[in-house]
């Protein structure tokens, strides 16, 4: 199977991490039948253990709240497996759709907010302008994209593109974007 060559390492994703999401693109395949997945592999590709667990953790236990059946891929799989294995996994599982995410790009970002001078008369302008200073902060901005394949035909059936600003808190930053990615699949009629 050549899903792997497909997926990022995840922890590149959850080192650059967002606190919060937005959608900035998003895409179903038209040909797609369908119906609804109600049971989902979710794969990390990451040479850390303990990010492929957050990560796959996180969005089992959001699935499954969500009323989807849902299984890590790092119970059975383990890291460097080859895509063999994969296949084998996602057969024994019943899964019919895999969930992947990756870092699509990190940008450094530079916002500059200037301070104006106090009114009050061009005296009190003057001085004002000279004392102001701009607020000046630096952050990155990461953009990810999570892609869902058809199990059985392996090709690309959904794919969005998130946006935010990154964060060390790993834990919070992977259940924002599962909450942010999940209405989306049951939105677009990908799982139930």
């Amino acid at each position: 199977m050549s899903l792997f060559r497909y997926a990022a390492p995840l922890g590149a994703l959850l080192l650059a991490a967002c606190s919060t999401f937005s959608v900035s693109n998003q895409w179903k395949d038209p040909s797609w039948p369908g119906p609804p997945a109600s049971n989902v592999l979710v794969l990390g590709v990451t040479k850390s253990d303990t990010y492929r667990h957050v990560f796959e953790d996180t969005f089992v236990q959001q699935l499954q709240g969500a009323g989807v059946q849902a299984e890590q891929s790092y119970s059975q799989i383990p890291a460097g497996s080859n895509s063999e294995k994969l296949g084998d996994v996602i057969k024994s599982t019943g899964a019919q759709v895999i969930l992947t995410t990756r870092v699509q790009r990190v940008e450094q970002k530079l916002n500059v907010t200037p301070s104006g001078p106090a009114w009050g008369g061009f005296y009190g302008w003057y001085g004002g302008a000279w004392a102001s200073t701009p607020d000046v902060t630096q952050y990155d901005q990461v953009t990810l994209e999570t892609t869902v394949w058809d199990a059985k035909s392996q090709k690309v059936i959904w794919s969005v593109t998130t946006e935010g600003v990154g964060t060390s808190n790993i834990p919070q930053a992977t259940q924002d974007l599962a909450k942010t990615i999940i209405p989306k699949l049951k939105s677009d009629g990908i799982i139930r």
